[in-house]
């Protein structure tokens, strides 16, 4: 939720799309320190989003998954470096993320680490107790994603966390701790 709600600040809503690195620029000027924030936001979430996932290893339900969450959640932990790093970059230098002058590789490796981290959560989702449909979906959705991020060389991480939350969200509402 973390990731999504920085991606729909208004600052987000205004930077992200605008196409003229002078006006991208000028918008982040503006908003300063909301763009800082929603930098804040962008990192705490996907790392709120890793830990949730790590958290799904120790489910007590069926322990025959734990291992494959742990590869997902090495991963996914390893990705944050680069992410980091490239928020990181985005708050120090808006001049030179506005121009599109920031080094690609941080964003790429960030971008490529995490669609294989969240495929694997997805195989780890088709051999939980949890429903099946939900591990193709992730599944499915990360190798069209690392399809379009090898084509596009880029990809909004808005995608990995709205299938972040869709699991998350059918997990919470059949885990039968929740049952009343």
């Amino acid at each position: 939720m973390l990731f999504l709600v920085a991606a729909f600040m208004p600052i987000s809503a205004r930077v992200f799309p605008e196409t003229s690195p002078a006006k991208k620029l000028e918008r982040i000027s503006e908003s300063m320190r909301a763009w800082i924030v929603s930098q804040v936001l962008f990192g705490l979430g996907s790392l709120v989003t890793v830990i949730g996932i790590g958290l799904l290893a120790s489910d007590g339900r069926d322990g025959s998954f734990a291992w494959l969450m742990l590869i997902s959640t090495a991963l996914l932990m390893l990705a944050l470096v680069p992410w980091f790093g490239h928020l990181y970059a985005r708050a120090a230098d808006p001049a030179a993320f506005a121009e599109g002058a920031m080094p690609a590789w941080l964003f790429l490796l960030y971008a490529a680490l995490t669609e294989v981290g969240l495929a694997i959560f997805g195989v780890a989702l088709l051999v939980s107790p949890y429903p099946d449909w939900l591990g193709w979906v992730v599944i499915v959705g990360m190798a069209l994603l690392i399809v379009l991020t090898i084509v596009l060389r880029d990809m909004p991480p808005f995608f990995f966390y709205v299938v972040t939350l869709l699991a998350g969200v059918v997990i919470l509402l059949t885990s039968p701790s929740l049952a009343p």
